[in-house]
């Protein structure tokens, strides 16, 4: 794989290789640091500073072993509670006799199926509709997130019986023995990962894995096992043919799920869907071609616009239809005429507070609207807000209407709002892992980035220049981003990329 950092591409190379041999053992690719996923661990960022490696003691290992079994089985009696709970709930899905069956594997977000009283697809907006016009038989196979409370989900299983739903829940899916070897993932998984410290060396990067590992061992893992026993048991089910439509982010719970879904030899095609925007250097996106052998690869890949295309030598890669931008095509925005300064927040915590720390320092002279990233726990998040802000929940096609300049720094949204010809700031720290969406087209003109206040005052000013002087070469800097990064979602490309014709 190639990235334009060469400090991330030898990073790339050398979890790489690690992880290749030590998904000998089918408990570690439920890992998040060995699918190279940016975690808590912190690995990426101490190797790109090139900090010091950070001490793993006895005693560190054997307080994450502790935090790890009590949160574990914590999270295990939930998890048996709210399979009980949709027991009770007599919420089924009902498999068609014969044919063939789409299985759309997406996530259900707590909220906002409460939102909506329906499950709500946030995800592939408007598939629903292109199935129904194609009469295809389809069930969406959902990770369930937002909370572990049984008794909220109760609520939503019951709105999935009522409306008639979709839905084929992994609890209607699983049987008796599968709780029973989750236990057993649950007790072995801590000896896995401690043979493979073990066998790690003693060199700079080896040290670094080692503590990462160590760090995030104590979170919930059996979640991602889990999601390889419901696709095992939907690769057994007695359908003329299967096909699985992915929100492939080549995650744990991807890679678990397609392992799962090929353990019989009637295998099903999947489609791994990356339509969304993604910053460049988040090294998990890439599908690793050494993974191809586990089976963890999906069939094709769809990205969201040619600029994101890529070479794989075990898919095949396409442009896909930018179903959550559709907004993107049917609308006609003036940021000259917008009345407030729009903060977009990405998912890293670490960049929120900076973001924040910074926009505090500035005395603004208009309104300023926040929109948090719907996975944030804003109540961790102890930075203050700047003064005239205001958080919002509104949805972003309302809020960029309004918006005269965008701010934000790791958000695909601001690459929505330049691709629209509002002016965007990017704030990054300088010389760290950079979080960045935004590509190279239109910098100077349409974005640019900063590191402080000082910086970020600087390109209000000019933008907002630029918006009285010349807002048609940002209007056209935006068409010209937006046809390289997004595609329009016409029927014909959903058809032809979701193979449904």
């Amino acid at each position: 794989m190639k990235f334009k950092n060469p400090k991330i591409e030898k990073l790339y190379e050398y979890i790489s290789g690690v992880s290749h041999v030590a998904y000998l053992d089918r408990f570690l690719i439920s890992n998040d640091v060995l699918c190279k996923q940016y975690t808590s661990g912190q690995m990426v960022e101490t190797i790109l500073n090139a900090a010091p490696p950070q001490k793993t003691t006895f005693f560190f290992v054997i307080k994450k072993i502790f935090s790890y079994c009590a949160k574990n089985l914590v999270a295990y009696l939930l998890y048996l509670v709210t399979a009980l709970a949709h027991n009770l709930s007599r919420q089924v899905f009902r498999f068609p006799e014969k044919g063939e069956l789409l299985i759309i594997d997406t996530y259900c977000v707590f909220h906002r199926t409460l939102a909506h009283n329906r499950f709500w697809d946030s995800f592939f907006p408007g598939l629903a509709d292109a199935l129904a016009r194609r009469k295809k038989e389809y069930a969406y196979v959902p990770r369930f997130f937002g909370t572990r409370n049984p008794f909220k989900w109760f609520r939503v299983f019951k709105i999935f019986k009522k409306n008639g739903d979709q839905v084929l829940t992994e609890f209607q899916l699983l049987q008796f023995a599968d709780y029973l070897d989750t236990v057993r993932f649950i007790f072995l998984y801590p000896f896995s990962v401690w043979r493979l410290t073990k066998n790690l060396g003693n060199s700079y990067e080896d040290q670094v894995l080692r503590h990462s590992l160590w760090q995030t061992f104590d979170g919930v893992a059996f979640d991602k096992h889990i999601r390889y026993l419901c696709g095992k048991r939907l690769s057994s089910i007695k359908m003329d043919k299967i096909k699985c439509l992915s929100w492939y982010e080549n995650q744990a719970f991807d890679k678990n799920f397609y392992r799962g879904l090929r353990s019989i030899s009637k295998r099903p095609v999947i489609i791994g869907a990356q339509l969304f925007v993604r910053p460049h250097e988040l090294l998990n996106i890439v599908p690793d071609d050494y993974e191809a052998p586990f089976d963890l690869i999906p069939d094709k890949i769809l990205v969201n616009g040619p600029g994101y295309q890529f070479v794989s030598e075990h898919t095949q890669v396409n442009v896909g239809p930018s179903l959550r931008c559709a907004h993107l095509f049917n609308t006609e925005i003036h940021p000259s005429e917008g009345t407030n300064i729009l903060v977009l927040l990405p998912f890293w915590d670490d960049a929120v507070s900076n973001i924040l720390r910074i926009l505090c320092e500035i005395d603004w002279t208009m309104p300023v609207e926040i929109k948090f990233h719907p996975s944030t726990n804003r109540k961790i998040l102890k930075t203050s807000l700047p003064k005239k802000s205001l958080v919002t929940d509104k949805n972003l096609p309302e809020l960029l209407m309004r918006a005269q300049i965008v701010i934000g720094g790791g958000s695909g949204s601001q690459v929505e709002a330049a691709a629209l010809g509002i002016p965007v700031i990017d704030i990054q720290k300088p010389n760290r892992f950079s979080y960045s969406c935004m590509p190279e087209i239109g910098r100077g003109i349409l974005w640019d980035r900063a590191a402080d206040a000082e910086g970020v005052t600087g390109f209000v000013n000019r933008f907002q220049e630029a918006l009285r002087l010349t807002p048609n070469q940002l209007k056209e800097e935006g068409a010209r981003l937006k046809s390289v990064y997004f595609s329009e979602p016409t029927d014909e490309l959903i058809g032809q990329a979701f193979e449904l014709d």
